[in-house]
């Protein structure tokens, strides 16, 4: 089945991550998180992060700098090859972004916040709430992305 000239496969490889993102914002938001139960796993992400934005970018370099035969053979899988940079390129953005943000949200004085800018208790409640549901999106959809990512490097060295 085709949708826009393109299969369903080539959106769910897409989107797929960004939309499964979206709905666990939307339903972490609706479960109204509490900021103290998510502390301790916002302040370690950066490590997580960290990792895996310098891990893909250095088998990125490896692998675009390489010139053995296995590497030339991957390269020469054009399609295949086009979507492993791809997928790299976004997971190495998402994590650099999550953990960035992390580092934010996990050393950030929400109180001084709250009364530096006003706040009510209601909006106070709902920015904490909205800021962790994104943050709990935005790791689905890494975590997401990496496995799709894992997987087509293993159709990419896969020998047909």
């Amino acid at each position: 089945m085709k949708l826009f000239g393109k299969t369903l496969s080539y959106w769910r490889e897409l989107y797929g991550g960004m939309m499964i993102g979206i709905i666990v914002t939307i339903i972490i938001f609706i479960l109204k998180p509490n900021i103290s139960n998510w502390t301790d796993f916002i302040k370690e992400f950066p490590t997580i992060g960290m990792c895996a934005f310098g891990f893909l970018l250095t088998f990125l370099s490896i692998i675009l700098q390489g010139g053995s035969d296995a590497i030339l053979w991957m390269k020469s899988r054009k399609i295949l090859f086009k979507r492993f940079i791809s997928y790299n390129k976004r997971i190495v953005i998402i994590s650099f972004y999550l953990s960035i943000c992390s580092y934010i949200f996990g050393f950030l004085n929400f109180e001084l916040l709250k009364n530096m800018f006003d706040l009510t208790d209601c909006s106070f409640i709902l920015m904490h709430q909205f800021l962790i549901s994104l943050f709990g999106g935005f790791t689905t959809w890494f975590v997401i992305d990496t496995i799709c990512f894992i997987n087509i490097f293993y159709l990419l060295i896969k020998e047909d």
